[in-house]
């Protein structure tokens, strides 16, 4: 069974704030400032053990504090992972932009040739050759 959301977002919210090197109290701390609202250290360690809900607004002010879009504490890939896949996507855009831009010109390309033809062809007509 796929982990739901909730716990896909503690387990991610428990790594990354200890990647930062954040206790929980601290991150109590930063999320109270940025929320104006008292949030405590065990509401914290309740969330990351699945004990308490969180509520949207905290798990914008956690991801806020942790420097991180808050999808990102919805998906099991890593920041790094997460910044290699959007550096990938990035590449493709380019090459696909590239493939568009030679095809627009090959359209180009055609369309001149195309009027070209019909220039030529009602040249003809009107000079009764056709």
């Amino acid at each position: 069974m796929p982990a739901l959301p909730s716990d896909t977002f503690a387990r991610r919210l428990r790594m990354e704030r200890e990647r930062q090197g954040l206790s929980q109290a601290e991150l109590a701390r930063r999320v109270t400032e940025v929320l104006g609202v008292n949030v405590d250290k065990s509401a914290v360690a309740r969330i990351e053990q699945q004990t308490r809900a969180i509520r949207l607004d905290e798990a914008a002010a956690m991801a806020e504090v942790l420097g991180l879009p808050i999808a990102a504490l919805l998906s099991d890939r890593s920041a790094e992972e997460n910044e290699a896949l959007k550096q990938q996507y990035l590449a493709d855009r380019v090459a696909a932009q590239r493939q568009w831009e030679q095809i627009r010109q090959e359209i180009d390309r055609l369309t001149g040739l195309i009027q070209s033809l019909s220039g030529t062809n009602e040249a003809d007509r009107d000079s009764g050759r056709g």
